[in-house]
């Protein structure tokens, strides 16, 4: 059978590309009013802002390592997609990929860079992927399912980012699960979370030997940090609480918050509790405004 052999997710932000001492020179992206918590000016520091980074870079370092150790046939990533792929005109919530390459793109263009000078090319594991897809229709859910990318720069950001920090050396095929977290109405916590399930129970009973490693990228709460959030989610991944990830309104899974779908879609997968390498909240401005960054792994 083939087997699902760990799991790994991330956050995906513009911060982890650039130097921190840049960090404050990204937009906020997002309108008051802003109740910045006390103390704050002493992580707005460069010193504080390199430590950051540095803790941040630690973490997807033992990730990479990890993966590379795995040495799994496949993996499977769920990433957002922001009107790259999935656009106004058909905004299914779930979108397999089944072709058999792909491009992606890092999409880092706040220095003045080129998106297309940013890709890079993906083996996907086009045989499971329509078997998955097969799998989760006889299931019951109908995810839909896409040959080709609209985007000339190909998947987008979410996970070409992911991928190109994690797995660098594309040493597996990928299997890319778009997902639309920004556009209500987005899928459900719950919704997300039985689509683990039920993709966990279609890998469990293929027939063929390929081992398969799990890869959310997203996350966790900004551009407004929420650390009493992430605390709560961070614990709730840690104890396998499952129904406290079901139950998690739609109001506050908003914005770039929302990817935090993408790792509950992992959870359900993994259906055992993770373990946060890193939880680093990356303020870039007195606001409150920045990513809060977080990396964990399902051994």
């Amino acid at each position: 059978m083939a087997q699902v052999i760990g799991g790994l997710a991330m956050s995906h932000a513009p911060q982890l590309l650039m130097p921190p001492e840049m960090w404050p020179n990204l937009p906020s992206r997002t309108k008051g009013p802003f109740h910045p918590k006390a103390g704050l000016e002493a992580e707005l520091t460069v010193e504080a802002m390199v430590a950051k980074s540095r803790r941040c870079h630690a973490a997807i370092a033992e990730m990479r390592e990890k993966l590379k150790a795995w040495k799994p046939d496949a993996v499977l990533v769920m990433g957002d997609d922001q009107h790259e792929n999935i656009l106004d005109d058909n905004m299914p919530p779930f979108v397999l990929y089944t072709s058999a390459k792909v491009a992606a793109t890092r999409h880092f263009t706040y220095l003045g860079e080129s998106g297309k000078d940013q890709m890079d090319d993906y083996r996907v594991a086009d045989g499971l992927s329509s078997d998955l897809l097969g799998g989760l229709m006889e299931a019951g859910f109908d995810v839909a399912w896409s040959r080709s990318t609209r985007d000339e720069q190909g998947l987008g950001h979410a996970f070409g980012r992911a991928l190109k920090f994690v797995m660098p050396d594309k040493q597996s095929a990928i299997l890319p699960l778009m997902v639309n977290t920004y556009f209500p109405p987005a899928p459900s916590a719950k919704r997300c979370l039985q689509l683990g399930h039920a993709i966990r129970a279609v890998v469990d009973a293929l027939p063929s030997e390929q081992t398969v490693a799990v890869l959310a990228s997203g996350g966790l709460s900004h551009t407004k940090i929420d650390e009493r959030l992430d605390g709560e989610f961070l614990s709730a991944l840690e104890g396998n609480d499952l129904n406290y990830m079901a139950g998690m309104k739609a109001e506050v899974l908003i914005e770039g918050t929302s990817e935090i779908r993408n790792w509950i879609i992992a959870a359900g997968i993994m259906n055992r509790g993770g373990r946060v390498i890193d939880y680093v909240p990356c303020y870039r401005n007195a606001d409150g405004v920045g990513c809060a960054m977080g990396f964990a792994i399902w051994e």
